[in-house]
């Protein structure tokens, strides 16, 4: 009697172990990064800006394209705009560190670039979305960063 109480014991141990797995795997939910993309970029004006290469994102961010599994950016096209969008989605954990790390040294970047001459600029990087999701990140400065955000994070 003792023993079928043990084994009934480890398989109710055994099921909520797998209730559990469960539970955390199905609230991450697989991405079409192209997808989110569109949904993100759609909320901007993405022709008034430039989209960037490899050489502008390690430039700016200090990041290595070849190692994060998605990117895109996109900058003003003006030196006296600021308008920007970089949206990421990483291979490790390890790199959503890095990555958060790099927008926030481009926004005190962007800061002192437009410091004493440049309110407007500057109203507009106050407004920056820096936001991470899971292994995805969205940073944005621009009029509509919060109805980016909102298409962000309705896309995930």
């Amino acid at each position: 009697m003792n023993g079928l109480l043990n084994l009934g014991k480890i398989l109710l141990v055994g099921l909520l172990i797998l209730l559990l797995v469960g539970i955390v795997k199905a609230g991450r939910r697989e991405v079409d990064f192209s997808e989110l993309t569109a949904k993100v970029l759609e909320k901007l004006e993405p022709e008034k800006m430039q989209q960037g290469d490899e050489l502008l994102l390690r430039r700016l961010y200090g990041l290595n394209g070849d190692e994060l599994e998605h990117w895109v950016l996109y900058t003003a096209r003006d030196n006296m705009d600021v308008e920007e969008v970089l949206l990421l989605e990483v291979k490790s954990e390890e790199q959503i560190d890095a990555a958060y790390k790099a927008a926030e040294k481009r926004i005190e970047i962007q800061k002192k670039n437009f410091e004493g001459y440049g309110p407007k600029q500057l109203q507009l990087i106050a407004k920056n979305v820096l936001r991470v999701e899971g292994p995805y990140m969205l940073f944005v400065i621009s009029e509509d960063s919060e109805t980016v955000k909102t298409a962000f994070l309705r896309s995930l």
